[in-house]
C-alpha cells in the first residue's frame, strides 16, 4: 500500500483519529488506575493548570445563567464576562454528556489539532507520511521537553502553549488560530476578492476575537500585511473590494455580538479580579518601554535577525516552499507589532504577556516549519518500501507523549500530601452526592471543592472565589468575613490569612489570588489605588516586578486596616445553617478553630482536609462510601 498519497482520503481521517485516541486514552486509563475517585473529580484534579476554574464558565452557558451568586441571599448580579465560542460547543456537550462533556471536547480538540496541521503540512506538499508524522511531532514535542525537564528554560516552557488539554486555552482557543493559518496557506490568490473568501475572514476574526483576544490582533495584523505584500492600493480600494471588506466587517460584528453583551453587561468588580487595568499615558509608556527593551535585547535579536536572514535567504533562492513559509514569517512579524498596536489603540488592557509568549510560540512555528520543510524536500523523494516503518515512527512519538502522562500521574501518586488532599476533597464531595446537593450549605476555602460544587448543583457556597461569580468586591468581603465569624476565628487570623507574601519574583498570597485576583494586582505598571503604602522591602520587590507581571499580589497597608476594620465591627448573625465544612489544614489558621463538637461530626477527613457534618445526617456521616 502506498503511503505518500497526496489526496484527502478515508485513511487521513482514520489514522488521524486513531492517533487521536490513542493520545487522548491512556490520560485517563492512568487516572483511573492511580485514583479511584470518579469523573466529577477527575475532570477537576486532573485538568492541566488552573484550567478546571473556567468550568464555571462552561456550567454558566449551558444553563444560560450568566449571574448565579450561590448564594440564596444575593441574586440580580450583573453578568460574567464569558469568551463565548471558546465555551460554546463544550458547553452543548455538557448539556448533552454531563462531566463527559470535557473528555469529549478533549478529543475532538486532538483531532481537530491533528488534522488542520495534516492539512497544512498537506498544502506545502509534504505528503501523506510526513503531513502525518509532522504533525504529530508538533504536538508531542513539549512532552518531550517536560521529559527531559527543558521546561526551566523560558523560551522552552512557553512552547507548551502550542497545544495542551488546559481548558478552554489553548484546548479550544489555539484550534481556532490554527484555522486562521490553514484559511492563509490555502488561499489562492488569484481568486481572492470573492464573498466567501471575506465571510470567512469574518467568521475567523469573530471566533478568535471572542475566545482569545491577543490571537484577533495577531491575525489582523497579518492579514493587513498580506495583502498589502500581494496587491497594489489600486485593487486594494477598488469599489467592488471595498463593498467585499463591508461583508466581513459585518460578519464580525454580527457574529461577535453574544461577546460584546457580555463584555458590556458584565461586573466591573469581576473584571477588575480579572486583572482589567485601565491603560492611561503613562501606563502605556511603561508597557511600550519594557517591550522596547525585551525585543532590543541581544538574545531575542540574535534569534529574530537569525531567522529574518533565513527567511530572506530562502526567497532570494525561492528554496522549496518559499511563498508559504512567508507566512509564518508575517505572522511572527505580526506576533511583535500586536501589543504595540493593541497599547496604542486600547483604553484598557489585560494580561499583555500573553502577547509576548505568542511571540515566542510563533519564533518556535517557524523554526519548526522551515527545518522540517527542510527535511522533507531533502527526504521527499525516497519512499518508505514498508509501511510498518510509518506505524513505528506514530508508536515511538505517541509513546514519548504517553510517558510523560504516566510520569505526571506517578508523580501525583508518589505524593502522600497530594494524595491524601485529593481523597478528602472526594470524601466532601461523595459525602455531598448522597443527599441533595442544591439543598446543601457548603463552606470550604478550597477553589477546586467551590468548582465541583457549581458543576453538581450546590446552591450555597460560601465563601467563594471572586474569578466564579459576579459579586461585588463588597460581598466576596462579607462572605470571607462570616466564614472567619463562623469559625470563630480572630482577626489575627484574618490578618495571616491575607498578608503580603515573597514567592519567588513576585509578592504573591493565593488567598489574596482566590478571592480578590487582579484587584490587588502589585507591580510597576499597578497597585491598589496607586498606592506606596507597603513595606520598604515590598516597595522594592514591587518596583522590580515586570509590568507584564500583574499576577504579582500584595494589599497596601491602608486597604488591609480597611479590611480589618470592616472585620471587627462586623455583626455577625448566623444566617446559614451549614451542612458541610471542609478545611485544609495545611493553612496554619485553620488549626485554632472552634466548632461545637455536639454539632459536627468529623468522620470523613483525613491528614490533609478537614470535614465537619452537620450531625442531622450523622447516619451518612458514619457510613463508609
Amino acid at each position: 500500500m502506498k503511503i505518500i498519497n497526496n489526496s484527502i482520503n478515508f485513511k487521513s481521517f482514520t489514522v488521524i483519529g486513531f492517533i487521536s485516541i490513542l493520545i487522548f486514552i491512556f490520560k485517563w486509563f492512568f487516572s483511573y488506575y492511580f485514583f479511584k475517585d470518579d469523573l466529577s473529580i477527575k475532570i477537576i484534579f486532573d485538568s492541566p493548570s488552573d484550567g478546571f476554574f473556567y468550568y464555571v464558565y462552561l456550567e454558566a452557558l449551558s444553563s444560560l445563567n450568566f449571574n448565579n451568586s450561590f448564594d440564596v441571599n444575593i441574586d440580580n448580579l450583573k453578568n460574567i464576562p464569558i469568551p463565548f465560542y471558546a465555551i460554546l460547543i463544550p458547553s452543548i456537550l455538557h448539556s448533552l454528556f454531563g462531566n463527559y462533556s470535557i473528555l469529549v471536547s478533549e478529543l475532538i480538540c486532538i483531532y481537530l489539532f491533528l488534522f488542520i496541521f495534516f492539512l497544512i503540512f498537506k498544502k506545502l506538499n509534504f505528503g501523506f507520511f510526513y503531513s502525518i508524522l509532522a504533525s504529530l511531532l508538533l504536538i508531542v514535542i513539549p512532552s518531550i521537553i517536560n521529559l527531559f525537564d527543558l521546561n526551566l528554560i523560558t523560551y522552552f516552557n512557553n512552547i507548551n502553549n502550542i497545544f495542551n488539554l488546559r481548558f478552554p486555552r489553548p484546548l479550544i482557543t489555539n484550534i481556532f488560530f490554527y484555522l486562521f493559518i490553514f484559511y492563509l496557506i490555502r488561499l489562492n490568490f488569484n481568486y481572492f476578492f470573492n464573498k466567501q473568501n471575506f465571510i470567512i475572514l469574518g467568521i475567523l476574526f469573530a471566533l478568535t476575537f471572542s475566545s482569545f483576544y491577543y490571537f484577533f490582533f495577531i491575525q489582523l495584523i497579518s492579514f493587513i500585511i498580506i495583502i498589502f505584500y500581494k496587491f497594489d492600493l489600486k485593487t486594494l480600494l477598488n469599489k467592488k473590494n471595498l463593498k467585499l471588506y463591508l461583508i466581513s466587517i459585518f460578519t464580525f460584528i454580527f457574529l461577535s455580538l453574544p461577546f460584546i453583551f457580555f463584555l458590556l453587561s458584565s461586573e466591573p468588580d469581576y473584571k477588575e479580579r480579572l486583572y482589567i487595568i485601565d491603560l492611561n499615558i503613562e501606563k502605556k509608556i511603561i508597557l511600550i518601554k519594557y517591550l522596547i527593551s525585551k525585543l532590543i535585547s541581544l538574545k531575542f535579536l540574535l534569534i529574530f535577525i537569525s531567522i529574518s536572514i533565513l527567511n530572506y535567504m530562502a526567497n532570494k533562492k525561492k528554496y522549496f516552499n518559499y511563498e508559504k513559509i512567508n507566512i509564518f514569517y508575517i505572522l511572527l512579524i505580526s506576533s511583535i507589532l500586536a501589543p504595540f498596536f493593541f497599547i496604542l489603540i486600547s483604553n484598557q488592557t489585560g494580561l499583555v504577556y500573553h502577547f509576548t509568549n505568542l511571540i515566542t510560540l510563533l519564533l518556535f512555528i517557524y523554526i519548526y516549519i522551515f527545518i522540517i520543510n527542510f527535511f522533507v524536500k531533502k527526504f521527499k523523494k525516497k519512499s518508505f518500501k514498508k509501511e510498518f516503518l510509518f506505524y513505528f515512527f506514530i508508536v515511538i512519538l505517541v509513546s514519548l507523549y504517553n510517558l510523560n502522562i504516566y510520569k505526571s500521574f506517578l508523580l501525583k501518586n508518589s505524593d502522600e500530601e497530594y494524595v491524601n488532599y485529593r481523597k478528602g476533597i472526594y470524601n466532601s464531595t461523595t459525602f455531598i452526592k448522597n443527599i441533595k446537593s442544591d439543598k446543601i450549605n457548603l463552606l470550604t476555602f478550597d477553589p477546586r471543592l467551590m468548582v465541583w460544587g457549581i458543576m453538581n448543583g450546590v446552591k450555597n457556597i460560601r465563601p467563594i472565589s471572586g474569578q466564579l461569580v459576579p459579586k461585588k468586591h463588597f460581598m466576596i468581603e462579607d462572605d470571607l468575613i462570616y466564614s472567619f465569624k463562623y469559625l470563630n476565628l480572630s482577626s489575627n487570623s484574618f490578618i495571616k490569612f491575607l498578608e503580603n507574601k515573597k514567592s519567588d519574583w513576585r509578592l504573591f498570597n493565593a488567598n489574596t489570588q482566590l478571592f480578590f485576583w487582579g484587584r490587588y494586582s502589585a507591580s510597576l505598571l499597578k497597585t491598589f489605588n496607586n498606592s506606596e503604602n507597603f513595606s520598604k522591602t515590598e516597595l522594592e520587590i514591587i518596583n522590580k516586578t515586570s509590568p507584564l507581571n500583574v499576577q504579582s499580589i500584595a494589599i497596601p497597608k491602608e486597604e488591609l486596616n480597611r479590611l480589618i476594620n470592616k472585620f471587627n465591627n462586623y455583626s455577625f448573625k448566623e444566617n446559614l445553617s451549614l451542612d458541610i465544612i471542609a478545611l485544609d489544614k495545611r493553612e496554619a489558621i485553620f488549626k485554632s478553630i472552634s466548632i461545637d463538637s455536639h454539632f459536627y461530626c468529623q468522620e470523613l477527613s483525613t491528614d490533609i482536609i478537614k470535614i465537619f457534618i452537620n450531625k442531622k445526617f450523622n447516619k451518612l456521616c458514619k457510613k463508609k462510601f
